[in-house]
């Protein structure tokens, strides 16, 4: 039937029908995943799972990790988190969800490591150590130290380009303050470079690199991303990661720009360690507003999806990282037999 139609109906035809056609299959598609993500996001939904819990926790031990790793640290930050992470904790152990989850410890972890700071510093965080209190009933002994935040001395960095890739994975930590010396601006791009052997669908390529240097555009763009704040000393780099729509084919590919676009991010992220160069991964996560103001600022086409910003820069002296804990692969890995 189908090649009866082909030869009787006339070429504009045929791809007016094809184009209906894709136009109906993609509205399909974008309307599932609207349902799933309104279903599913805890952002969005009041009945917390344990899976939502454990983002949400997450999510918040982090946003403290990241302020005892600045370099030019404020006494007594983070209340607006601490309120997030001990509601999201409180409704973990009511709901009964298991407090031996690592999610769960390593929270415990960075609250004792922030109350720990402050006391050394003789600042008082009475109420984060009443949580402390009540919270380390919970806490397995083996877990005490595994959140919070690391300090390296840079002269005890390794020679990263001898490293294997297992080590590279696990020396690398964001780096979100920067040393004074200059960066080699070849090293960046023989790191793109190397980086450009990611795999892609069908080996299309779609991503695009912008390297920001302009001061003031550098400022305007953090102002806007709203990711380094209180951090970013001596940043003089900034990369941007896009992946473009016009690569690819129809609505089953509707995600596959992020997918590229966020292999081709890590691999620069490796490639960038493994030549020495200190580096942050800022998201590209906004609402409407702000991903038109971004466009605007540094002239990304329409058809482009932004993927990520990358702080790049020199180790300084001494490094200040948060830990970052991750889960045992077992806790997400499933083997179908």
């Amino acid at each position: 039937m189908k090649s009866i139609l082909k030869k009787i109906l006339p070429i504009r035809l045929i791809k007016l029908i094809r184009s209906t056609r894709q136009k109906l299959v993609i509205k399909k598609l974008y309307d599932f995943d609207k349902k799933r993500l309104l279903k599913y996001a805890y952002g969005i939904n009041d009945n917390f799972n344990a899976n939502n819990l454990r983002s949400k926790i997450t999510f918040h031990y982090h946003a403290i990790e990241k302020g005892l790793s600045n370099a030019n640290l404020r006494l007594g930050f983070g209340e607006r988190a601490f309120n997030e992470l001990f509601w999201a904790m409180d409704e973990y152990v009511k709901k009964g969800f298991s407090t031996e989850d690592y999610r769960f410890q390593s929270a415990i972890s960075v609250i004792k490591s922030y109350v720990d700071l402050h006391n050394s510093k003789g600042y008082s965080v009475k109420r984060v150590e009443e949580h402390l209190d009540k919270y380390s009933q919970y806490i397995r002994n083996e877990c005490k130290e595994v959140g919070g935040y690391l300090t390296i001395k840079a002269n005890e960095l390794p020679e990263f380009e001898k490293l294997g890739f297992e080590d590279l994975s696990n020396i690398r930590y964001s780096v979100r303050d920067f040393g004074p010396s200059d960066l080699d601006e070849n090293k960046i791009f023989e790191a793109i470079n190397i980086a450009t052997k990611t795999p892609s669908v069908c080996n299309r390529q779609s991503w695009k690199v912008r390297l920001i240097k302009s001061p003031e555009k550098i400022n305007e763009v953090l102002a806007l991303q709203r990711g380094l704040t209180g951090n970013g000393e001596n940043l003089r780099h900034l990369l941007l990661v896009t992946t473009d729509k016009q690569y690819m084919n129809s609505g089953k590919e509707r995600n596959q720009t992020y997918i590229d676009g966020g292999l081709y991010t890590m691999s620069l992220l490796y490639a960038l360690t493994s030549l020495g160069i200190a580096s942050c991964t800022l998201n590209a996560s906004f609402n409407y507003d702000q991903e038109i103001n971004m466009r605007k600022k540094i002239n990304i086409n329409e058809s482009e999806d932004f993927i990520a910003f990358i702080a790049v820069g020199t180790y300084p002296d001494v490094i200040k990282v948060a830990k970052s804990p991750r889960d045992d692969y077992k806790l997400f890995t499933t083997v179908i037999e």
